[in-house]
Order: C-alpha cells, then structure tokens, then sequence
C-alpha cells in the first residue's frame, strides 16, 4: 500500500527539550528589550510538587533567568495515550527520528527521570523531568554550548516547561493541544563581557530548540498513527532501550492503530521541495 503526506517543514536538526526531544511549529517571539520583569516561579510551575533536590535550582533558574521564551500553541490529531508515549520516552522518539534520517544526535537514559545526550554541533545537556503529568511536564536540564569555531563557551541551565490539553471530536477523534516555554539561566563567568556577541547565537539556538521542540513530537505521532508496524519494529531492535520500555510503547501502539493504517514505511522530505512523506 501506498500513501502520500506532506510535511510543512522538517526540523533543520533533531530538535530538543533540551537536545533533541521533541517539537512543534511555535511562533517565537524576540527577546524582551528594557529591565527583565521579575517572575514568581510558584505562578510559573506548581514548586511545591516538584521534588525538593530540584526546587531551589528550577526557582532560581525562572526568577532569575537571562534569556526567556513562550511557543504559541500547536494542535493536531493524537491520541493522549501515544502523545505522552512518544513526551515521556525521548529514546523512543529519537529512534523513531533517526530511522528516517541521518542526525547526530546521542542520547543515553541515566535513570528513570535522568538522559544525558549531545546535539553533534556543540551542545551537551544532562536533563531531569523534574515533574510530569499528562498536563504537564517541567524539565530541568545542565547545558553546555561551544560556539562553532570553539572560540566560546556557554553554561547554562534551563526549566523547559510544556503544557498539554487534551479533546475529543464528536466523531471520537482524539487531539492534543501544547506550548513549550523556557527559562534559561546563563552561568558561564564573563558572559556580560561576551552577551554582546554571543547573545545573538545562543538566542538563535533557543529560538530553534524551542520553535521546533512541541512540532518534533506532533510529526512523530501522526507517523505512528499512520504506520504503526513501522513504529513498533523500529523500537523493538532499540537494544539500549529497556525491554520494558519497548514493550510498553508497542502495547500503546497496537491500542491506538486505525483501521486502513500503512503497513510501510515512511519516508520523510521537506515539503519546500515538492517532495513528499511515502511508504517504500
């Protein structure tokens, strides 16, 4: 069987909730001009329910952050189930991803809430889902960024935060609706002397991780849904991903196929080139 669907866009690169975990196409606004505002974290995230070794630093990071956006909200068709899949495992989603393309992109899981992982373009990040729900997920993550020529380097740490809604057409189908924001707290001593020049690259970094970070995960659930033999054999030979794991999303999987899906696999290609997503 044969299917057509083409994509918007592709991400230039796997994306991240903090190095490539997941995506959407947000519209993300500039960088606030003036005297930062001062933000509450409690009006921010619910602090009192994150785990008290992380909550200090996630405070911290939102009160006294150097760099801030909010993604506007992206819809699409998705059942809860898979969605949170394909949120709560970024191994799975990865695997999914590089199946269909080349990208550099590594990532190891170090504990249940725990992955440490590297862009291959200069970015490493330890992150800690230091909160999850089916409504929402706030992540803490320890980054470090070299500029391409290695002239300059970042620390950082971030609190990505994203917020799910979930609705039911009368016809039964399932769709999600979700925003990432992100507070970034620059640690790197000197950054003042050096904001001026590499500001502008670290907020083009964000602005990319961030645009592209709730679409990553939308694209992947609309190609489970559609091929989802595909999706189940993929993971099934991830020998780095725990058994258990794998099991699960196969069983979330086989509860979510559609009738007439594909038993193919897709291909993906950037729409700007007329190319389009085809079984083979």
């Amino acid at each position: 069987m044969t299917s057509s669907v083409v994509l918007r866009r592709l991400p230039r690169r796997v994306p991240g909730l903090v190095l490539g975990m997941l995506a959407v196409a947000t519209a993300v606004g500039p960088a606030s001009a003036g005297p930062r505002e001062s933000v509450d974290p409690a009006r921010v995230v619910p602090l009192d329910k994150i785990a008290p070794e992380f909550r200090a630093t996630v405070a911290d990071v939102i009160r006294d952050h150097t760099l801030h956006r909010q993604g506007s909200a992206d819809t699409f068709p998705c059942t809860p189930s898979l969605y949170l899949a394909l949120l709560n495992e970024p191994q799975v989603t990865l695997s999914l991803w590089q199946d269909l393309s080349t990208s550099p992109v590594r990532l190891r899981q170090l504990g249940p809430s725990r992955y440490e992982g590297t862009d291959g373009a200069g970015t490493q990040a330890v992150w800690d889902f230091v909160y999850r729900s089916p409504k929402l997920h706030v992540l803490l993550a320890d980054l470090d960024y070299t500029t391409p020529r290695g002239n300059a380097r970042l620390d950082a740490r971030i609190v990505l935060i994203i917020r799910s809604g979930f609705y039911r057409e009368v016809n039964g189908e399932g769709w999600v609706q979700h925003d990432i924001e992100a507070y970034v707290k620059v640690d790197s001593k000197g950054w003042k002397a050096l904001a001026r020049t590499i500001r502008p690259i670290i907020e083009k970094v964000l602005d990319d991780q961030v645009r592209e970070a709730g679409w990553f995960v939308s694209l992947m659930g609309r190609l489970v849904t559609m091929y989802p033999t595909w999706a189940s054999q993929v993971t099934a030979a991830q020998a780095q991903i725990a058994q258990e794991t794998r099991e699960r999303f196969a069983e979330v999987v086989a509860q979510n196929r559609r009738p007439g899906a594909f038993e193919g696999r897709p291909s993906v290609a950037d729409s700007s080139t007329g190319a389009e997503t085809r079984t083979r």
